[in-house]
């Protein structure tokens, strides 16, 4: 508002300018106007004197005529006024020197054009005039202020033909800029409804009580227990960057250091590899380690006692489909160690293994690579048994290259629709983004994708955690460890299972199925009495007979 109130007041001084220009170039000529009439009527002789004298008293008659009209429209209220009070007027605001003949040659004139209404009045002997009425005097001002105006637009325009062409193009663009600009401005009424919009939205992004109490159950207790890694990399290069020796000393950030064999030959720089290199023995790049402790020290509080531990073994759980409740006080599910079944999960009668409110696979898809484990067809994957493992829940399912639009389309054969999807930024030792990665038809990968999907209406926590994972590579087909702790947070205490698992994916309260575990390590003993009624030799890696 404050903007468009400016632009109007320079508008205001800039037209203001313009009328003091004019003012003063009519001052100006009426100087000159002055200057040349003054020698030349010393210069007339005398029989030319009176048909001037004539005329100028013509004009003296006219211009007072103006006065007397404008002096009779202010005295309206107070009609009639005599000719008498008229000449003192004009005596007095207009220093006029005019004799009352003249004055009643003026009332007279006026009269006969019926401007006026005049009396013939006689005072103490002296003949006079007395005004009684003004009929046509506001018509009379009116044209005045018309002939001034006419006069006005008239120097104006002289003003205008003077100035040159590119001044007044220049003059009139910049008008033009100002009144676009004065258009494009907002009103008060879209910065009012912009305002209440903004307003709005800031309440929206706020956190709730209950998201708040939510995000303060599942932090960390003592704080992250990470250590973060020195941007420089090396001691070396950090003592160099940071002020002299000793300073890497005082840097608290995770280092790494060379590792220089015989065969290394620092000149051709850092492995593509790093660790995940495959001959490493015989590689002549450069490749790395951390310097020194990996972990902070742990300081012990009443969250890590014995007894706090063993107050959180027991959870209320809904036992129909492992998803927590807290109306069924009286069902109660021990948070379990990691079980695992080695099997094939494309024979396994997946029945016996219960209900389960959260499935995670990592299938080994025909993605047409070779690669170090075996592979399965696109229709053995939409024939697995994973309707049977849950009533609702969540599914997360990674996929990659092809299989993308094939996950899908088994996520809405088995029954799921999908909610989301979760992107893992791959990473190298160096926490540095992958460039030379060994998966991609067309482009190195660097992410992988964990389709999200969902059946029913699950009981989960909600807004806790990003869709975006950015975590090191490790082995072959390794998935981040991030993951659990979403899922964790998303749906605590509930039952789990993962299934195409191998011995680094077992995890507290899972259920691992895979046929690289080693054997069968159960500790429920309602699915060890159900599995060895299906299985009671135990080996679930081929197919049974029915």
């Amino acid at each position: 508002m404050s903007d468009a109130f400016e632009e109007i007041q320079a508008i205001k001084i800039k037209r203001n300018s313009y009328r003091e220009k004019l003012q003063k170039r009519k001052r100006e000529r009426h100087e000159l106007y002055t200057l040349t009439s003054t020698p030349v009527s010393s210069a007339l002789t005398a029989e030319s004197a009176c048909p001037d004298s004539n005329a100028s008293s013509r004009s003296d008659h006219s211009e007072y005529e103006r006065d007397v009209l404008c002096i009779l429209h202010d005295s309206l209220p107070s009609l009639p006024i005599t000719s008498a009070d008229l000449i003192d007027q004009l005596r007095k605001n207009l220093n006029a020197d005019i004799s009352s003949s003249d004055i009643h040659k003026i009332l007279e004139k006026l009269a006969a054009q019926d401007i006026i209404k005049i009396k013939e009045v006689t005072e103490n002997g002296v003949f006079g005039y007395t005004v009684l009425s003004v009929t046509e005097s506001q018509s009379s001002c009116q044209s005045q202020s018309d002939d001034t105006e006419n006069a006005e637009s008239i120097e104006m325009s002289e003003l205008n033909d003077h100035v040159p062409p590119e001044k007044q193009a220049k003059v009139d663009k910049k008008n033009t800029e100002d009144i676009m600009s004065l258009i494009s401005m907002p009103t008060i009424r879209e910065k009012e409804s912009k305002k209440v919009g903004e307003q709005i939205l800031d309440l929206l992004s706020k956190q709730t009580s209950k998201e708040k109490s939510l995000a303060e159950r599942f932090r960390s207790q003592g704080g992250a227990q990470v250590m973060e890694f020195c941007p420089h990399g090396t001691k070396v290069d950090c003592m160099k960057l940071n002020g002299g020796p000793g300073f890497a000393e005082k840097c608290k950030k995770l280092h790494f250091k060379k590792i220089i064999q015989s065969h290394t030959d620092e000149s051709l720089g850092d492995c593509s590899f790093l660790n995940t290199c495959f001959h490493m023995d015989t590689c002549k790049y450069v490749h790395y380690e951390v310097d020194g402790p990996t972990a902070q020290p742990k300081e012990i509080n009443d969250s890590d006692s014995p007894s706090n531990t063993a107050s959180n073994k027991t959870l209320n759980l809904d036992s129909k489909n492992g998803s927590s409740s807290s109306s069924n006080v009286g069902s109660e599910l021990t948070l379990y160690p990691p079980q695992w079944i080695q099997c094939d999960l494309r024979y396994l009668d997946m029945t016996v293994l219960g209900k389960f409110a959260v499935i995670m696979a990592d299938p080994p898809w025909d993605i047409h690579m070779e690669l170090p484990y075996g592979t399965m067809s696109d229709d053995e994957m939409r024939q697995l048994g994973i309707p049977a493992l849950q009533d609702e829940g969540l599914l997360f399912l990674w996929v990659t290259g092809r299989a993308m639009e094939l996950g899908r389309e088994c996520l809405q054969l088995w029954g799921y629709e999908r909610v989301d999807e979760i992107i893992w930024v791959k990473t190298n030792q160096l926490q540095r983004i992958i460039r030379t990665g060994r998966t991609g038809h067309w482009l190195n990968h660097g992410k992988e994708h964990c389709l999200v999907g969902m059946k029913g209406n699950p009981r989960i926590n909600r807004g806790l955690d990003s869709d975006v994972i950015v975590a090191e590579v490790r082995a072959t087909s390794h998935k981040p460890d991030e993951i659990y702790g979403i899922i964790e947070r998303m749906s605590p205490g509930t039952r789990k299972i993962e299934l195409f698992g191998r011995p680094h994916n077992v995890q507290p309260n899972w259920i691992t199925l895979g046929n690289q575990v080693d054997g069968v390590h159960l500790i429920d003993p309602q699915l060890i009495k159900a599995f060895k009624k299906r299985y009671p030799d135990g080996n679930s890696m081929k197919p049974t007979k029915s």
